[in-house]
């Protein structure tokens, strides 16, 4: 045999070898982790979690630390979330490949949900486009809690007066999938 097809060989041997192993990287489910131990003093909020990739078994509902808005960021105080794929296929881990962006063997992020309707609680500074008490919709990591943050750049916009919370985001370019369903937190 040729020198050349040895090592045509080896080389395909070794290029199956490393996508096997990552194959096996990125399948991996590491055990649920315990909650992070809070202090006294932490303003609390209650939110869905999950600390492993999993059926609905590893969602739990547990209070965790209410944000404060920084420089450009807002808080909503969330009057309604919607459950959609996306928030699916982050829970299952699935497909892998998207495990390189949340993280291998457990999520990096351990806040669910996209997107929310709510209340403008507070701004940070120079944010211009909203203020407290304006009604709001939009799409951020972590909807599925009593208060989402999110910067004053992303996607978030005003609610107009005659849509209910509900209607905003099942009517919001995010909201097309079928079989969207409605929480309201209250």
């Amino acid at each position: 045999m040729k020198l050349r097809y040895k090592v045509a060989g080896g080389m395909l041997f070794l290029v199956l070898a490393a996508l096997s192993l990552r194959a096996v990287a990125l399948s991996y489910d590491s055990a649920c982790g315990p909650a992070p131990v809070l202090g006294s003093d932490t303003k609390l909020m209650k939110a869905i979690v999950y600390r492993c990739y999993g059926s609905a078994d590893v969602l739990n509902f547990e209070s965790v630390e209410k944000p404060e808005p920084a420089d450009g960021e807002v808080l909503v105080k969330v009057r309604a979330a919607a459950v959609n794929p996306l928030d699916w296929h982050y829970m299952r881990g699935a497909p892998y490949i998207m495990r390189l962006g949340t993280g291998l063997g457990a999520p990096e992020n351990s806040r669910l949900g996209v997107d929310f309707a709510g209340t403008v609680e507070a701004v940070g500074k120079n944010v211009t486009r909203f203020q407290p008490g304006d009604n709001v919709f939009g799409g951020s990591t972590g909807a599925f809690a009593e208060y989402v943050i999110l910067g004053e750049d992303r996607p978030m916009v005003l609610k107009p007066d005659n849509v209910t919370f509900e209607e905003a985001i099942r009517h919001s370019e995010a909201g097309h999938a079928r079989g969207k369903i409605i929480i309201r937190p209250e």
